[in-house]
Order: structure tokens, then sequence, then C-alpha cells
């Protein structure tokens, strides 16, 4: 894999985002290998527990603009932003226990993924932002319906029509994370902790939990994706994204429309 690295240790698959020099930016070979690692991870008996992690200082500072800018990839329906959510869908309805581990920037499709995950733990430094509206297009990744069942309403309508960053201890306070360490080492202990933790349990009742846990989320998630993958394709093709993508890249105020 290119932009995917799988390790395993003690009966823990990590998801490893290795595009260190690109700040973890998702490109289109990633929206390939996700649902690829995901199946590979979950098919693996010796794999009890998934963490999600990246290399380097930052998580992921989302979608890679150079590769991927919204509205340069053709997108003519649903069915074009269907094999984006793949990877987010599987990982958020597998059965098996999943953690992130967040350093640095965690920006639009990287608060999409760790929104997948049914635990975050960051460091002091970590990042967190829904920076779709600020490029004119809605987060049609999950994140919206998944952190629905984690922030109060009114919190997380506040972030993603804002678009502002969280800080770690934000984050901590809203229920974003469950917990802050100081370093990313302090974090990798406390993270494999609570993973061996995990596992310490029976694992077919661990399963069987967590099968109960997404039996209703997938459900909703599907149809909520679907609904964003349909606003997207009409907003992609407005004026709002194209201005909206112009004054990000000119760093100017700009005028929206109606259209």
């Amino acid at each position: 894999m290119e932009t995917l690295e799988i390790e395993i240790r003690d009966g823990i698959g990590e998801l490893i985002l290795n595009r260190p020099a690109k700040l973890n930016a998702m490109n289109a070979s990633f929206f390939a290998e996700l649902p690829e690692a995901i199946k590979m991870l979950e098919t693996d008996t010796a794999v009890r527990v998934i963490v999600v992690r990246a290399h380097g200082p930052h998580f992921s500072a989302g979608l890679d603009l150079s590769e991927m800018t919204p509205g340069s990839q053709n997108i003519q329906s649903i069915k074009d932003i269907e094999p984006l959510q793949r990877g987010f869908f599987a990982l958020a309805t597998t059965y098996k226990p999943t953690l992130a581990a967040v350093n640095g920037y965690c920006i639009g499709g990287g608060l999409d993924l760790v929104a997948a995950c049914d635990l975050r733990l960051a460091t002091r430094s970590a990042i967190f932002s829904l920076r779709e509206v600020r490029i004119g297009i809605v987060a049609d990744l999950g994140s919206l319906a998944l952190l629905s069942r984690v922030l109060p309403q009114a919190v997380l309508t506040e972030i993603a029509l804002t678009g502002r960053d969280i800080d770690a201890t934000e984050a901590l306070r809203i229920g974003l994370v469950q917990s802050v360490s100081e370093t990313p080492e302090d974090l990798d202990r406390t993270v494999f902790a609570l993973g061996q933790q995990i596992q310490a349990n029976p694992p077919l009742a661990v399963q069987a939990t967590k099968r109960l846990l997404v039996q209703r989320r997938s459900q909703e998630l599907a149809q909520h994706l679907e609904l964003a993958a349909s606003y997207n394709v009409s907003l992609m093709q407005s004026n709002d994204m194209r201005e909206a993508l112009s004054a990000m890249r000119e760093r100017r105020i700009p005028t929206y429309h109606a259209n």
C-alpha cells in the first residue's frame, strides 16, 4: 500500500496513515486502500482491537486538495462519491473495537476517520476541525451522523457550521476524545493499554457487544451517507464552492451566491 501501513502486535492491529510529508492528506490512493485495509484487519483472527494512528507529527490535514480539489473529479451522481465513503463506512461498522490515536492536525476527512472509531484519544497538540463548510461542501464521509451520537447537538451544530478549530482541551471537555496525553509516546502507551484491557475480555462477548453497538448505527449511517453525497453532487457545481476555493487560495473573504 502507498498511503497506509498495517502492523500487528499482541492482538492489536494498527492501521497507520503513511504520508507524513503531506501531513497524511487523503488522496485517491488512500480512498482506494482504506476499505482493503479494514477488510484485512477485520478478517485477521489474530487482530482483536483496531487502532488507527499516523506517522509524523500530524494525524491528517484532510483531503489532499493538490490532487482532489472538490469539483475537479467530475462528480455527476452519488455513485461517484460512494467509493470515497466505502472505507469510512467499513471502519464505522466493523465488529472489532476501534481506537483512534490523534496527534497534531485532525482536519476534515481526518475527523471523519476518527469519528468512525469507537473511542478517540489524543495528545495535547491535537487540533480538530470540520472544515468542509469553509470550502462550500458538506461533510459526506459520516462525521455529522457519527458525532451526533457523541456530542450534544448544539455543540456539533456550532462546530459544523463555523468550521472552527478545536484544541485538545476543548475536545476532552465536550467528549470528542476520552483522554489527552502530553506526548506521542504517552499516547501510544495509553492507547495500547486500553486495547489490551478490551481484549482481556472474552472475545466472543466483545464482538457481540460491538455488533449490538453498531447495529442501529449501520442503517442510519448508510442513509446519511447517501443524503450527504446527494447534497455534494449539487454543491460541487455551485458558484459558492468555486468562490470559497478561490478565496481560500487567495486568502480573502468570499462573496457567496444563491446558486
